[in-house]
């Protein structure tokens, strides 16, 4: 993430602290938080009719695939690393707990 040390001031941040995703490809939904540094999957779907995002009135950015939000957050967070942390259900050899984490500028 940019940050001007003059003026103390983020400068690629958005302005809010945090914000969803929504990765078409995967039809996942994912919640970023800017302030924590952290962004995992959520259990919200889409176009549910009680609890969708797109009826919502929230808003979100949407990305084709994986790749394009993994683009995404190494543009906000200025390049620097990010990690990618999960579990694998042994029986079933499922991925699950997905969580992305970097460093911010709140953190230091």
């Amino acid at each position: 993430m940019g940050y001007n040390n003059d003026h103390g001031i983020d400068l690629i941040k958005s302005k809010s602290n945090s914000e969803y995703v929504y990765i078409i490809d995967e039809r996942t939904i994912w919640f970023i938080d800017h302030i924590l540094g952290v962004a995992f999957p959520t259990p919200v779907n889409f176009a549910g009719k009680e609890n969708g995002l797109y009826d919502s009135g929230l808003s979100y950015k949407e990305f084709a695939d994986y790749l394009d939000f993994q683009n995404y957050l190494e543009e906000i967070t200025g390049g620097q690393e990010v990690s990618l942390e999960s579990s694998v259900n042994p029986d079933t050899f499922q991925e699950t707990n997905r969580i992305i984490k970097w460093v911010t500028n709140y953190a230091l």
